[in-house]
């Protein structure tokens, strides 16, 4: 194989009923189309992926994949995809993670990883630039993430990181996470059931290789302008200081902080739980992600009282929402502590968070009682019912096996709930109340793998002038949050570009936030793998991605129906704040999005020009 920049150009093919692993090379063209990570990714699925495939079954493959700038010089570059057939949504299953694991996978000299089959017993993948083995994990089922990785790490030495699942994965609770360095989530479509299904505990790799770039001095140079846009930027400082949690009061006196099981968008407690009370009493060092300047992220710690000891990398916004408002409980020190006990057992935090407000807003009307749930009460707020709960959920005990479901499947044996199982496409929704913010409404209801804001990640919606959304979306409205026009443009333009981060494996925080030009991205890309590349040939293989998710979606059982909201948005008008009385009219901003994307009203596929122009084939 002749050399490749970027590429390792290898994936590791791992059949784990019967122990076998190979190592298989990426058609550079592939490469080429996909560029890699979410896109390599979304390419193996479309090849291995039928309709009839059980989530759980051995045939259901499970891909890890890093894009071509893992490993550099780039910053903020050290992201990951895991992709399968979700067991929540039984659609693509897809999920982004940051972590030291990425990059030395790189340098293990693997572009990725495709797992499938079932392991007759507890395995352990270790990955080294000379050899992949399969192992005996049967002493780590049944830990928790935490413990995993240090036994793991004991094991394999300190330069080792481990990707695990925790109990949650091993009971195959629908939205379980894959947890990378303990604290860094892949938590959104249950793939950790998908790999506990497997019998596969964890993924360790440890590799010394260099990933090879075209133009060093390029790389050089761009990672110190791109570093420099970075600090330069307008909320750099709020960012590097507090993280997505200064989320909570921007977004609580905007009127689109999720409470009650997103009942309202004002939150009396917001303050109590905001990043600026978390940096000032919890936080005991800000930390960075691999060969990022943004350090948005910190290490927080209880000292004292109940929860004395709890320890953790985060939280980030979306758990301050889902164990903190859209639960009603003001209180930070329980947030950390269930925190740190969904990343041990392995939950997705949303998902989880979702799914108990789901149980406490069928509790509040009455829909279910002490009874049903187990004798707890589940009143909006009550921590120890919650802290209780999650555990429950993740053993599948009692009232929690239902839960574990997912609000979709819970709404089918709650009589008369289903207008608070709040998802799209079967996965529970984040954590921003679209009735004041159109275009993420658009987003969740559009997003490849269901439920989400990050597949959109729309933030130009209300951080761009006038004068941007014009030359962009052809509207100034375009940067109005409550105003539709623009908004199906400013989606689709947003989603290819959040398709070629997410593949070439770069942070949206770091580049979509901060502003970062797409030129930037796409010299990068040209300087790290020699391929010729501008900023509309990088949008057109995001576009290409899409629509290859789109058609792996189809093919999965997906239909234009499901391309919605649930009627709390549609229906229900805010109760109070500046977005008091808006509902979300989701139609008239779909059908001009088929439009853009030429895909049809009736069927959803994408019509045959298009694919044509992609290079896709229906």
């Amino acid at each position: 194989m002749s050399e490749r920049f970027g590429w390792t150009g290898k994936i590791l093919k791992v059949d784990l009923s019967v122990g076998a692993i190979r190592a298989e090379e990426i058609d550079p063209s592939i490469q080429g189309h996909f560029i890699g990570g979410r896109g390599i990714n979304a390419w193996i699925l479309r090849q291995g992926l039928t309709g009839s495939i059980d989530p759980f079954g051995p045939e259901n493959p499970l891909v890890f994949g890093a894009g071509p700038l893992v490993g550099t010089l780039i910053p903020a570059n050290g992201r990951f995809n895991v992709s399968s057939r979700s067991p929540l949504t039984t659609l693509l299953g897809d999920a982004n993670a940051a972590g030291l694991w990425a990059p030395l996978l790189k340098r293990a000299g693997l572009d990725g990883i495709v797992f499938r089959g079932i392991s007759e017993r507890p395995v352990y993948l270790f990955v080294t630039e000379e050899r992949a083995e399969i192992r005996d994990a049967s002493h780590l089922w049944g830990k928790t993430v935490s413990e995993t990785d240090q036994e793991l790490r004991r094991e394999h030495g300190q330069r080792a990181h481990v990707l695990s699942i925790g109990p949650a994965g091993e009971n195959l609770v629908r939205f379980a996470s894959i947890m990378s360095d303990v604290d860094r989530a892949a938590g959104r479509t249950g793939n950790g059931a998908v790999m506990g299904s497997k019998r596969l505990k964890a993924i360790v790799v440890c590799g010394k290789l260099k990933v090879p770039v075209a133009d060093p001095d390029k790389v050089h140079s761009l990672a110190q302008e791109i570093k420099a846009a970075m600090l330069s930027a307008p909320s750099y400082k709020t960012r590097s200081q507090l993280g997505t949690p200064m989320v909570i009061l921007l977004y609580n006196q905007m009127g689109v902080l999720p409470v009650k099981n997103h009942q309202t968008g004002i939150f009396e407690g917001a303050e109590r739980i905001s990043g600026e009370h978390l940096k000032e009493k919890y936080v005991t060092r800000l930390k960075s992600c691999y060969c990022c300047p943004v350090h948005c992220s910190r290490y927080s710690e209880v000292r004292e009282g109940k929860y004395a000891g709890t320890r953790l990398e985060g939280p980030e916004f979306e758990t301050l929402c889902f164990m903190g408002s859209n639960i009603g409980q003001d209180e930070l020190e329980p947030i950390l502590y269930l925190n740190r006990r969904l990343n041990d057992l392995g939950m997705d935090s949303i998902s989880t968070g979702g799914t108990i407000a789901y149980a406490m807003e069928c509790y509040e009307r009455g829909l279910i009682g002490q009874k049903e749930v187990d004798g707890l009460d589940l009143t909006w707020g009550n921590t120890d019912a919650v802290i209780q709960l999650v555990d429950r959920i993740a053993y599948r005990q009692g009232f929690g096996n239902l839960l574990a479901e997912g609000v979709r499947l819970a709404a089918t044996k709650i009589r008369g709930s289903d207008r608070y199982a709040l998802h799209v496409k079967g996965m529970e929704v984040p954590g921003q109340e679209v009735r004041g913010l159109k275009a993420w409404g658009l987003g969740w209801a559009t997003a490849s793998r269901g439920g989400d804001h990050c597949r959109a990640f729309p933030v130009m919606e209300t951080i761009w002038s006038p004068q941007q959304a014009l030359a962009f979306f052809g509207t100034e409205k375009a940067a109005d949050r409550f105003a539709y026009e623009g908004k199906p443009a400013m989606v689709k333009w947003a989603e290819d570009l959040g398709a070629v981060i997410d593949s070439l494996g770069l942070c949206k925080i770091a580049y979509v936030s901060l502003g970062i030009s797409p030129d930037l991205i796409a010299s990068a890309y040209q300087a790290v793998t020699g391929v010729k590349s501008d900023v509309n040939q990088l949008l057109k293989a995001g576009e290409r991605i899409n629509n290859l998710e789109r058609l792996v979606n189809l093919k999965l059982g997906l239909t234009p129906s499901m391309d919605t909201l649930p009627a709390r948005f549609v229906e229900e008008p805010l109760p109070e704040g500046p977005g008091k009385g808006e509902v979300v009219k989701i139609r008239q901003m779909i059908e001009e999005y088929y439009r853009l994307r030429k895909w049809d009203l009736a069927t959803g596929y994408p019509d045959d020009a298009k694919l044509k122009e992609l290079s896709l084939a229906r």
